[in-house]
């Protein structure tokens, strides 16, 4: 089976070298989470049906760059929390129902969750440092990752 980071190249996420930022990096990462969440999500079951892994895969790397998107405005003072709204879905997937779209918001929402949880314990700290260079996609295109 492949994995995110088989399906999801880190150079979606920035263009020029000074885009690997660190909220880059976060959107890349929950990327990745996002992927693995919702193929592992017997609800989307019908959902996932009709789509290939590299469908889906697509559909992450959209949605979580407009989970950045919201972000960013949280850390300007446009908004007082992280919005995902059903757009953010409905957008690029226009023919399923009201009821699948809520679904991979709830999916959406808990690996959102999940990764902040991991994010307080990461000294990295992009969620506040958003701007700062990362690393990570330096040491993910050498392969030196880990």
């Amino acid at each position: 089976m492949l994995r995110a980071t088989d399906l999801i190249p880190v150079k979606w996420f920035y263009v020029l070298p000074r885009d690997k930022t660190k909220i880059n990096w976060l959107a890349y990462e929950y990327a990745c989470s996002l992927y693995e969440d919702i193929k592992g999500s017997a609800k989307l079951d019908k959902w996932k049906a009709g789509k290939t892994d590299a469908q889906i895969a697509e559909f992450c790397a959209y949605f979580a760059k407009r989970m950045k998107r919201s972000l960013i405005d949280l850390h300007a003072g446009v908004e007082d929390s992280i919005i995902a709204d059903e757009d953010y879905v409905a957008d690029l997937c226009h023919t399923q129902t009201h009821k699948q779209n809520l679904a991979i918001l709830e999916v959406a929402a808990e690996t959102w969750d999940e990764l902040m949880r991991i994010c307080k314990a990461c000294p990295s700290n992009c969620t506040a440092d958003c701007d700062s260079y990362s690393e990570f996609f330096d040491r993910m295109e050498s392969g030196n990752f880990y």
